[in-house]
């Protein structure tokens, strides 16, 4: 693809994300959340409404492109694949918690590796933009993740997919790997919102991220802003393991390899 159709997809990506998040923003002050509440997840009306509107927009500028929403599935298209989570945090947005976000990656026909992928957190009106070998900025300025604090003097956030929540097995393997990180670092929080856990990394506001059975529709667009942000990684076991700095990474690895 040609850079003036690279540019193209930035600027839908970041209109579909930035639809979504607008939308949920309105609805988020609006008051109480209409969904299924379940034990571990909640299925809430906004998330297919914001993602109409995201669909809206990609359909606009794309109408043969594939989509694929965690809430409706895959539509099979021609060339370029959207991936996106309309509502990523809803158990958040259903509680009142401002931890929440729409992503919107770009994946080429074919291919895992996105193109470009935009994250709009509506809340603090953060919107990131990554776009593969050109770097990642935030409200168009350029992100670095860089981070001078070592593991023991920082903060990493610890990200559990539903695959893990779900079965006894995995949810244990979770919990020694929370366990193992608390021991060799400042803090370990848990937001419940991967792809807002994705843009801390990115700016350098915490030092890793450990996704324990990431799923796609956060991982494609998070990942992409992690790395062309300068976010260091690696990948073992189905857990994602992203850090500041190689050193950090090590560590974070470390402390993951003796849970697992």
């Amino acid at each position: 693809m040609d850079e003036t159709g690279r540019d193209h997809l930035a600027r839908v990506a970041k209109r579909a994300a930035r639809a979504g998040g607008e939308f949920l923003a309105d609805e988020f002050r609006a008051g109480p959340v209409a969904g299924e509440f379940g034990t571990d997840d909640v299925r809430a009306d906004v998330d297919r409404a914001a993602e109409r509107r995201v669909r809206d927009v990609i359909r606009d500028a794309y109408p043969d492109h594939a989509f694929y929403s965690e809430e409706s599935g895959r539509n099979d298209g021609e060339g370029i694949e959207w991936v996106v989570d309309p509502l990523d945090g809803t158990n958040n947005f259903a509680s009142g918690i401002p931890s929440f976000s729409t992503a919107v990656a770009a994946l080429p026909e074919g291919g895992t590796d996105p193109l470009v992928s935009a994250i709009y957190e509506p809340v603090p009106d953060a919107l990131y933009l990554a776009r593969r070998g050109e770097g990642a900025t935030v409200n168009g300025d350029p992100l670095s993740a860089d981070s001078e604090l070592s593991l023991d003097r920082g903060t990493v956030s610890l990200v559990v997919g539903l695959p893990a929540i779900r079965d006894p097995d995995r949810a244990a393997t979770a919990q020694r790997i929370e366990r193992s990180l608390r021991e060799q670092s400042k803090r370990v929080i848990q937001t419940w919102s991967p792809t807002v856990d994705f843009g801390l990394l990115a700016r350098g506001a915490i030092e890793g991220l450990v996704y324990v059975h990431p799923q796609g529709h956060e991982q494609y667009a998070g990942a992409l802003l992690a790395s062309e942000s300068g976010v260091v990684s690696g990948e073992r076991d189905d857990v994602y393991v992203g850090a500041s700095n190689p050193e950090t990474l090590t560590a974070i690895r470390s402390a993951v390899a003796t849970a697992t």
